[in-house]
Formats: C-alpha cells, structure tokens, sequence
C-alpha cells in the first residue's frame, strides 16, 4: 500500500468497527509527509497457530500488550481480524520491552509471524500492507483458480438454454454501485446500479466440469441465452417499480433481441438517459458495423452506451473519439502502466474529455483509487467501496 493508499483509507471513512485502520492510515500520512520518526509494532494474532488463538496463552500475550497502556508515550491502534498495532516516538524503550515479551511467549518462528517492530518513516509501507491485511483487501482480491475441464458441445447449450429460458437467475446476477469519491474527503456518493451477470458462477453451476474457453462460440450462446433471461426477468413492472438508473453490459446481438425491445419499451419515461449499456471492446473490435447500429439504437431510444475495456490496450486501441461512445469503463488492475510514464499518459488521452465519464472498476484495493485520483477519475466501483459507501 502506497502512501496515497493511505488517503484513500481515510477519505472512505470508517465504518463497521474499522475507524483504528483509518486513523493509523491517516496518522501514517501525516507523519511521512512531516518526515517524523516514530517506532511501530505489530502484533497480528492471525500469525499465530489456530490453536495457540484459541488457548488461554492468548490471554496472557493480550494481556502483556495492555502494558503498553499504562504509558502515555504509546498510542494504541486495534485494526480489524484481531491486529494491533502501537506507536511511539523514538527510541520506542517501551515497544522494544514489549516486544521481547511478547517473543519470549512464542515459538520462534511464531514470533516471527506475529510481530513485527518497525520504523517510521522508512518503513511506512509495511505498516500500511499490515492495515491492507487487516481490512481484508489483500484476500479480496485473489482470483478464484478456474476449473479445468472439457469442451461443452451443442447439445451441453442446447440443453442449458432450455433450462435458461423458464430459469430463475438471481443467484448469477451481481450489483455493485458506482459512486463518486474524490480525494478531497468524503463518503462514496452513489450514482448509479452496474448490473452484470457472474458468467463464471453461472458456467459452474449449469455446466459443471467444463471449459468454455475451449468453445467460444458456444461460450457466446451460452452468454446470449443468460443475458435475454436477465432481460426477460427486468421488463416486468413490479421489477420497474422502484429502480433506478442502471448500467448493465451486453452482447451487441442482446440490444436488439426481443427481450430487450420489450424492456425497452416498459422503461420508466422519467429515467429515460439513465440506461447505459456497456459494450465489450472486443465485441466492438469484432463487429463495427453491428456496433454502430446498437449504439445508435440505444441513442434513439434515449439510452447511453459506454465502452468497458479489460485493459489499456483495447481503451488505446479504440479511444472514446474513434467509438463514437462517451463514456469509458476501465478495470483496475497491477497490469496498468505506472503513474506519470508515457503508457499512461497515452491512456489518459485515450479518455473521453469528461472525466465524469471515465469508471474504475474492480475497486477492491485503496491501489486502485490512488492510481485513479492520479489519473483524474472520479467515478469508481467495487468492493472496497461498496462496503464503505452509506447504506440506502
């Protein structure tokens, strides 16, 4: 975690028991940009055998580290998942202390796992990787393993369309609010519902054992049966009633499928313009000219379109100027080009002009908001603000 991952814990604000990480990122913030010395420890039960958090032993390590309560020199810090976390200015005398009680209740190599005595600033980033831990962001993040398996064939589709098509698919559907959030402070505000089917959920459950990367052209039809299904499950009014504006991505074949000519035409007229769907860029790479029918479609019909790229390489090849799209959606990820390098800044001039345009998704890592922010975005979705924004 950077330091301006730090800004971004404390501009999410603290909810659900989290306010001692935000005040740590924020404390660690403050006392890098003063170039103040401060020493840190750690201490994170979740190094410690199952057992050994289970055992009375836990009372007493516990019961050691309050001693450092009865100093007014040491500032405590409890974080989430049971870690704490002590501050104190040089040379730090009474963490040293605790410190080595502490290890001389441990195994070795339990200790090792547990403690940690550090330095601000020098070592700033890994007392922040320690509150990333803490709040559960590393974990978050790692990609389920996909199932390997064989090929589906015509009739596995077939068979799995039949079943779609009179199907309840609520479990593969997935919400996330896009909200804004800008580094000046302040709860994410929410702004619209991004709707999108769990493709991969979906392909365990109803055809489980294969592969669909082997098949893409049955992938395809799988995709298209699941999406007219959500479309048919949206046009009905008592579904209408209360929603709001929404996004959701389709194929370019599902705009003008009859499930979604009905859906269409049971919008609500006051939430005309705040329909969009996302087009995948290599949807649009594949077929222009369908493309260029649904999009202006949809214009027509008073609906937005928006082009969500995996990556910078499909954004830079079909910049919002050449799709004729205003509206970008990109996801985050490690693989996006360092802040102030040429690749990026060839990214940010493939953006659309209006940065209010531009979404961030696969938000689960303050990473992910700071290269934002630095990027000019200020639209974002996932989990990590999901979890932070105000309930409803």
């Amino acid at each position: 975690m950077t330091l301006a991952e730090a800004n971004v814990i404390s501009a999410l604000g603290t909810p659900n028991g989290m306010a001692g990480a935000a005040t740590l990122a924020a404390l660690v913030r403050e006392t890098v940009a003063a170039g103040v010395e401060r020493r840190v420890l750690l201490f994170r039960p979740s190094g410690l055998a199952p057992a050994r958090r289970r055992s009375p032993q836990m009372a007493m390590l516990r019961e050691a580290w309050g001693g450092l309560r009865r100093t007014s020199r040491t500032r405590l810090f409890e974080l989430p998942r049971g870690t704490m976390v002590a501050l104190e200015a040089p040379p730090g005398h009474h963490l040293t202390e605790t410190h080595g009680v502490l290890a001389d209740m441990l195994e070795p190599a339990e200790a090792g796992a547990a403690l940690a005595l550090l330095r601000l600033p020098d070592q700033a980033a890994a007392v922040l990787a320690a509150i990333e831990e803490a709040l559960g962001l590393a974990a978050a993040v790692r990609a389920a393993t996909p199932r390997a398996g064989r090929a589906p064939d015509g009739d596995d589709i077939a068979a799995t369309e039949r079943a779609i098509a009179s199907a309840d698919i609520s479990s593969f559907l997935r919400r996330r609010r896009v909200c804004r959030l800008t580094s000046g402070g302040g709860a994410p505000e929410p702004l619209w519902e991004d709707r999108r089917l769990a493709l991969r959920d979906a392909r365990d459950a109803l055809l489980p054992g294969r592969d669909l990367d082997l098949a893409p052209a049955l992938a395809r039809r799988l995709r298209r049966a699941l999406e007219r299904r959500m479309l048919a499950g949206l046009a009905h009014a008592e579904e209408l009633r209360d929603i709001g504006a929404l996004s959701m991505p389709l194929l370019i074949e599902s705009v003008t499928s009859g499930e979604f000519l009905r859906l269409d035409a049971m919008w609500p007229a006051a939430l005309r313009g705040r329909l969009t769907i996302a087009f995948g860029a290599e949807d649009v790479a594949a077929d222009p000219a369908g493309f260029a029918f649904a999009r202006d479609y949809l214009a027509t019909r008073g609906h937005k379109a928006m082009l969500e790229a995996a990556g910078p390489a499909a954004l830079m090849a079909m910049p919002a100027s050449r799709t004729g799209i205003g509206a970008v959606r990109l996801r985050w990820s490690e693989a996006l080009p360092p802040l102030g390098s040429p690749a990026a800044e060839a990214l940010r001039a493939a953006f659309p002009a209006d940065r209010d345009a531009v979404v961030l998704s696969g938000v689960d890592r303050p990473a992910a908001i700071a290269w934002g922010w630095e990027m000019g975005i200020t639209l974002f979705q996932g989990r990590l603000v999901e979890t932070r924004r105000p309930m409803a």
